[in-house]
């Protein structure tokens, strides 16, 4: 257990100031707590004369003594104040610090990991699991170190007061020793079989909102209950389990408490009557011991909730670093070139191929975009066209040949270089839950937030910016208007601070794919990606999008992904993908005469637009299947 918490000291020793006080400040508060039973102890001597070389013990002494007996006690208490300001301060110091190193590796992760994880289960190690280490390292700590120096001052006592009776008391203590490791394994052990079914509940929950339309729309509300509920019924029985090991923890403590206080008062009322030879004891002595012992029960007891906290901070801790030891496959490295920090766009592949979970999904591409030329993309899905722009932006690196921007190897860029100088409309948005205006300036004004140190103590750190850099207003209009949503955001009561549900609920699809094409536009990028970003628009806004977008086109690469023939045509150079190779390239025009299957998409959604044509006196025609065949 305590190699698993080996690493922590990371973050212990941030604040090594503040938990060496704390530790001393509880020595401190633990001498003088017991302080009172000491000069109680001289009280009763005085008064039954069994002190060396006093006879009788005057008021004015016991007067002495019960102030003494007051000044401990405020010492103690404000020394105890101290340890919670330093610990426990400390452990909420750490938490924020963890929190933040935890945020800034997992935005460090690469798609390969966020395919895999679960956002609920990620949520629950970023709360459930962090509260559990705090707890650790604040109350953990603090009652640890307490347990310590309840231990330290209290044999101090009992060694000097006698040591037969404490030798007499110690053959308890591997009794409790014995109790505590086994119940301290099964306390983890189970604990994390908890804190797993947490992460599956939470996971289940988040899926469940985020897919609230799937779940109405299929009517299987009562099918996802009784999943739930399932999942929740396992959820108890293994909180129950743990429950049957904690709940029992601090009894068996009282218990052994119970039988060390046995053997004290047997053995030490033997010793005060006289019955064993040697070892005389004073009243005044053996009710100090007892007094002391009677200090010692809550540490002792305490020891129980410590091992809980302890085998719950460890599991906890393993699972979050296993977020921590997570690395990204795609990353900067030794090859990295830091020289490059600009891009024109000129973009090459030579020899692509990428085998992804043994399957070819891109298979010898090799092609030349020059900078400021649009490429058209299209496909059959699953034909790679996604696949394809995902190695220019990094997403995912390639199993063979070579990408280059500007003739350097994508690998050699830095990733903030790279991804700096693009923007991508993705097949699905992604809209936060903030005002529309804040949604188009997304990718704006990065440089006015400081990179934030990581593994540096919150004493130490610069703070970061409290309030949000401001937002171009000018450059957020002009984007919605190229991307053809200005009119429909002009016309929302609160116009462009709308504020938007989650995932951006409150749009359409169409409106949410066009703030998302606003944003893209709105980061003036060298090299535009377009995945597929207007099928959810109708041909006539499309048609007013594209014609914006010539304008934003000029001067820099666009890579534009998608099935209409309208959204391709005026592309440089169009390529057919189809499992993974390039079928056909070449301009509209060629790609016509060629007659593949370019040309027959065009057909095809010839034949599509002409039956949703007006006959000219407002009537729908329709077109059969013979005037279908005909050429």
């Amino acid at each position: 257990m305590l190699n698993r918490l080996a690493s922590l000291g990371v973050y212990l020793r941030l604040h090594q100031r503040q938990f060496v006080i704390g530790t001393l400040a509880v020595l401190g508060a633990n001498l003088a707590v017991t302080m009172p039973a000491y000069f109680t102890r001289l009280i009763i001597d005085g008064l039954t004369g069994t002190v060396k070389g006093v006879t009788a013990i005057t008021t004015a002494q016991v007067t002495w003594y019960a102030l003494c007996s007051v000044l401990s006690v405020v010492v103690s208490g404000s020394l105890m104040v101290l340890v919670r300001r330093q610990i426990v301060v400390a452990s909420r110091q750490i938490e924020y610090e963890i929190r933040r190193d935890l945020f800034g590796h997992l935005s460090s992760l690469d798609k390969y990991y966020f395919d895999r994880a679960r956002t609920g289960d990620l949520m629950n190690r970023l709360t459930g699991d962090l509260g559990a280490v705090r707890e650790l390292l604040g109350f953990g700590s603090w009652q640890m170190a307490s347990v310590v120096g309840s231990f330290a001052v209290s044999f101090f006592w009992f060694f000097s007061i006698s040591w037969r009776l404490t030798l007499a008391m110690l053959l308890v203590f591997p009794l409790i020793i014995g109790v505590l490791f086994v119940l301290a394994r099964l306390i983890g052990a189970r604990y994390t079989e908890v804190q797993e079914q947490n992460s599956a509940i939470a996971a289940k929950a988040q899926e469940n909102f985020s897919g609230a339309r799937v779940v109405k729309g299929y009517a299987i509300e009562e099918r996802e209950i009784s999943s739930y509920r399932a999942m929740n019924s396992e959820l108890i029985r293994r909180a129950l389990r743990l429950t049957r090991v904690e709940g029992p923890l601090q009894a068996v403590m009282s218990l052994l408490m119970g039988l060390a206080y046995a053997v004290v008062l047997i053995y030490g009322g033997r010793m005060i009557l006289g019955l064993v030879p040697g070892s005389p004891l004073t009243v005044g002595e053996f009710t100090q011991f007892a007094l002391v012992l009677d200090r010692l029960a809550w540490p002792m007891l305490s020891i129980g909730m410590i091992t809980n906290a302890l085998q719950r901070g460890a599991a906890s801790w393993q699972r979050l670093e296993q977020i921590f030891e997570a690395q990204p496959l795609v990353k900067d490295g030794p090859q990295t070139d830091w020289r490059i920090t600009a891009l024109s766009g000129q973009i090459d592949l030579i020899n692509v191929s990428l085998v992804f979970e043994g399957r070819a999904v891109l298979s010898d591409i090799n092609l030349h975009i020059p900078a400021g030329q649009t490429l058209g993309i299209t496909g059959p899905t699953g034909s790679g066209k996604t696949v394809l722009a995902n190695l220019v932006t990094r997403l995912v690196d390639t199993t063979s040949g070579e990408v280059r921007v500007d003739g350097h190897l994508v690998q050699n860029i830095p990733l903030e270089v790279l991804r700096g100088n693009l923007a991508v409309v993705p097949q699905e948005p992604f809209l936060f839950s903030d005002t529309i205006a804040a949604n188009v300036a997304f990718g704006l004004n990065n440089a006015a937030y400081p990179p934030i140190e990581t593994g540096v103590s919150v004493l130490r750190a610069a703070p970061p910016p409290m309030t949000a850099a401001p937002i171009d207003m000018e450059q957020v209009k002009r984007a919605a208007e190229i991307a053809g949503l200005s009119g429909e955001i002009e016309r929302f009561a609160d116009g462009y601070d709308t504020l938007l549900g989650e995932r951006g609920v409150t749009l359409s699809g169409g409106q949410r794919q066009r703030t998302a094409l606003a944003r893209a536009i709105a980061r003036d990028p060298r090299i535009l990606i377009l995945d597929d970003a207007m099928s959810a628009v109708d041909t006539e806004t499309e048609s007013r999008i594209l014609q914006g977008l010539r304008e934003v086109q000029q001067g820099r690469t666009v890579l534009l992904i998608g099935h209409r023939v309208s959204t391709l045509r005026h592309a440089d150079h169009i390529v057919v993908l189809e499992e993974g190779r390039i079928v056909e390239q070449g301009s509209h025009a060629e790609l016509l005469e060629l007659g593949g299957h370019y040309a027959e998409m065009e057909r095809r959604q010839s034949l599509e637009h002409d039956v949703l044509s007006d006959d000219g006196a407002g009537h729908k025609v329709t077109i059969t299947k013979s005037q279908e065949a005909q050429p």
